[in-house]
């Protein structure tokens, strides 16, 4: 006995047609969604971002050797690539200013640092003529420091703002 072939009709045609271009669309946005490259972090996250980097490389060499690095009370650079700015030197803080902090005078801090791990790179986007990240040595603690505008990212907190756009965000360690 012959069957009779039934045949589809144009409505589910259709309907099958229009599934296959959801599916397909469906498809392409998952494969553009699952690819795309995350929006580029701004200036404040990566200048936050570097100084818990530079708490982290403080904490492994507390772990290792018991203390922090033992420097006097002053200011360091963390990190190299500053500007040139005031006396002719590679400066942090307010590099181009009278307050400033120069990368060779930061060498004993790097040299000490350097011995538990590998360093993180990088200075952060100036602000007004500031920029970071550095360290103060005061007052049994190590504050680490960098300039960011208009308000701090946590983890760092604010220290101090000029009123305007420049602020000095820190995490602070205990000696």
């Amino acid at each position: 006995m012959i069957v009779p072939r039934t045949r589809l009709s144009f409505a589910a045609r259709s309907a099958i047609a229009a599934g296959a271009v959801i599916i397909a669309a469906t498809v392409g946005f998952l494969v553009c969604f699952l690819t795309a490259q995350p929006a580029p972090a701004g200036p404040n996250a990566e200048a936050t971002e570097r100084l818990s980097q530079w708490q982290q490389i403080f904490e492994q060499y507390r772990a290792r050797k018991g203390a922090l690095p033992d420097l006097p009370d002053g200011g360091y650079c963390l990190g190299t690539g500053f500007p040139t700015g005031s006396g002719g030197t590679a400066n942090c803080r307010d590099y181009d200013a009278s307050n400033y902090y120069t990368e060779a005078g930061s060498v004993s801090l790097m040299q000490a640092l350097s011995s538990v791990g590998s360093l993180p790179e990088g200075v952060s986007a100036p602000v007004q003529g500031t920029i970071g990240p550095y360290a103060e040595y005061r007052n049994g603690q190590i504050a680490l420091l960098t300039a960011e505008e208009g308000g701090c990212v946590a983890p760092a907190t604010e220290v101090w703002n000029d009123g305007a756009t420049l602020f000095i965000c820190g995490i602070t360690l205990k000696r």
